[in-house]
């Protein structure tokens, strides 16, 4: 079974770049890893031919636990709170509508809170790279 994992955000806006930190690291042991800026049909494309996606995305939550995150699967409700103004939801909305939905689709939605200019996740984030890697690992088989 195809797989791949999609790490969703933007390097550039501190927490905003979990989604890839966390597809980095799976990459650097094998693992097929994407990183997309959100955009529906780049995640699409990133997703093309793969049975099993799973997507890491950062969304902002009232209140925050920073390093929190959630694990979601179709057809569940997929996050609306992504810290992109389209992305993951959309995605899914019309790759139905296309007939290009991959078979399996998991989230994992990871709570942030410093999604300004700058590089580095703050330190509750940064804590989850590790558990989010171990738990994506897991969903992988």
């Amino acid at each position: 079974m195809t797989s791949v994992v999609i790490g969703v955000g933007n390097e550039f806006r501190r927490d905003d770049g979990v989604g890839p930190a966390v597809a980095r690291a799976l990459a650097a042991s094998g693992v097929r890893a994407e990183i997309s800026d959100g955009d529906p049909v780049r995640l699409m494309e990133a997703w093309d031919g793969a049975e099993v996606v799973v997507i890491v995305d950062a969304v902002r939550c009232t209140p925050s636990a920073p390093g929190r995150w959630h694990r979601t699967t179709l057809p569940h409700t997929i996050p609306a709170a992504s810290s992109h103004g389209f992305g993951v939801p959309e995605a899914v909305e019309l790759a139905e509508a296309l007939d290009r939905r991959p078979e399996q689709l998991v989230v994992y939605a990871v709570e942030v809170a410093d999604v300004r200019f700058g590089t580095g996740l703050s330190p509750a984030v940064a804590a989850a790279v590790t558990e989010l890697v171990t738990a994506v690992r897991a969903e992988l088989g």
